[in-house]
């Protein structure tokens, strides 16, 4: 099975129809306020769990979706279903006092069936990297960890800003984002993926296409002729491209082929940071090759 890819390309076709998160906690449908501070949390997706771990909740977690594997703690959380389906009756069983659930990664219609059967949902579907701060102040409130939710989000934004500092200005790096091998896949404008490679500087030669993650040839990627090519270490890649039979790509003669950590660069969570300093150095080494002077 596929972690991270089945779930952003979900979030690409479901954008925009999950539920809304409000000001007071209120799940759009239910209409039920959630008790503060919650006690037990039942999370949808791994992004939410991860988050409530990095502010010291992650023992309130009584659910979680399949795939939830960080920090290690997480993996012995009982599982209520994945990207197939929730199991709506453990989850009742759980008896949770809210579901972190994410709007455009779970099933419209699970949410609605668990929102009608009287169950409070709390939506945690960030769409920008700055707004994974914003997530981790709303998990704290919810959970009664305001302060320590400060810290982390506030640390987050921090090392962010300083990324988007130091790279608002570097020199543009042709980059191609190899989402996925078979179909050959990568992303374009409104992705996720999309706002890391715009704060490191890159520049995406499929950033037009009219679909976030869009399937796309290998004829079209020598035609562009990428400076550097980035995939990741996402579980499930069966089949791979060797992009070394084509040596007239800058890319490959240049040796610039970074293999990422896919979690870093798919997640919503804090570790995002990582994933940002990981691809900013990468482009970052293809910018100090084309500056090198050429030996006489």
């Amino acid at each position: 099975m596929i972690k991270s890819f089945i779930s952003l390309v979900k979030a690409s076709a479901l954008a925009g129809v999950g539920l809304m998160l409000v000001t007071a906690h209120v799940a759009a449908e239910s209409q039920q306020v959630v008790k503060q501070p919650v006690k037990r949390i039942i999370t949808l997706s791994p992004h939410s769990a991860e988050m409530l771990f990095a502010i010291g909740q992650g023992d309130k977690i009584v659910g979680t979706t399949r795939f939830t594997d960080y920090p290690e703690a997480a993996k012995s959380i009982p599982v209520v279903g994945g990207y197939n389906g929730l199991n709506i009756e453990q989850i009742i069983q759980l008896e949770p006092d809210v579901i972190i659930s994410w709007g455009s990664g779970n099933s419209v219609r699970e949410l609605n069936q668990l929102s009608s059967l009287g169950l409070t949902l709390v939506d945690s579907d960030t769409k920008t990297l700055a707004g994974i701060a914003d997530t981790i102040i709303m998990l704290g409130e919810l959970t009664g960890a305001q302060e320590k939710a400060k810290q982390v989000a506030n640390d987050y934004l921090k090392q962010l800003q300083l990324a988007q500092a130091k790279y608002s200005d570097a020199p543009k790096v042709t980059v191609f984002y190899q989402l996925w091998p078979n179909p050959l896949r990568t992303v374009a404008k409104g992705s996720w993926v999309q706002q890391y490679i715009e704060v490191c500087g890159g520049e995406n030669p499929f950033y037009d296409n009219p679909a976030q993650y869009p399937v796309i040839s290998t004829e079209s990627v020598l035609s562009v002729a990428p400076q550097a090519i980035v995939m990741t270490d996402e579980v499930g890649q069966k089949q791979t491209i060797n992009w070394q039979q084509w040596r007239g790509i800058p890319a490959v003669a240049n040796e610039a082929i970074f293999t990422l950590n896919a979690d870093w660069l798919h997640r919503a969570t804090p570790r995002s940071i990582l994933g940002v300093n990981a691809l900013c150095d990468a482009l970052d080494q293809v910018r100090q090759q084309k500056l090198k002077p050429t030996s006489s």
